[in-house]
């Protein structure tokens, strides 16, 4: 379902903006759109990716950086 949002830039980039999105034939709210969905799927590997890494440590807390080190790198050849 699509909504409504309502931006407020200066004039020149808005003019630029309209440029650019007839140069692509696409539209501003595409490109909006997309880089949106781009930023915050980011934040979101990122907020997963730290989690599954929390987890993996904390198995293995007594071991050195060296010695994680040594598994992350068995794990990543081993694959």
């Amino acid at each position: 379902m699509k909504a409504t949002l309502n931006l407020r830039f200066d004039k020149s980039t808005i003019e630029a903006a309209k440029e650019y999105a007839l140069k692509k034939q696409t539209s501003v709210s595409e490109i909006v759109e997309t880089y949106l969905k781009r930023i915050t799927a980011r934040r979101q590997k990122k907020k997963f990716a730290s989690d599954s890494l929390i987890g993996i440590l904390k198995q293995h807390k007594k071991l050195t950086d060296e010695e994680i080190k040594e598994l992350y790198l068995k794990g990543k050849h081993d694959a």
